[in-house]
């Protein structure tokens, strides 16, 4: 018995299961290219995921920037902190999930 990732959700399962018990795929029946035609889509998937964030990341961001540009907070008030607190933030949440995209792509 060896342990296998399932091609649609890419979770562990047992090989000696006949569909996957987390997605219910039927993981015996499927020929070679049905299986690279869902794993194709579940990376797809997982990018696009991470395409959603990036672009949260960067409103988060860009949201900080401008209140912090327009508004004019005094230093060091509540207002200043959440300002830069959501520009330091969106940055690296951005960073960071760019990065994991290029992972991704690398991949392939």
């Amino acid at each position: 018995m060896a342990i296998i990732s399932c091609p649609q959700c890419a979770k562990s399962i047992s090989d000696k299961h006949k569909q996957c018990p987390h997605c219910e795929c039927q993981v015996t029946d499927l020929s070679n290219e049905q299986l690279q035609q869902m794993q194709n889509e579940t990376r797809i998937r997982r990018q696009q995921k991470f395409m959603n964030q990036s672009f949260l990341a960067l409103i988060l961001f860009l949201g900080g920037f401008f209140c912090y540009y327009f508004m004019h907070p005094e230093a060091k008030s509540l207002e200043w902190y959440a300002y830069t607190s959501a520009m330091a933030v969106g940055f690296v949440w951005y960073l960071v999930s760019r990065i994991y995209l290029v992972v991704l792509k690398k991949k392939k």
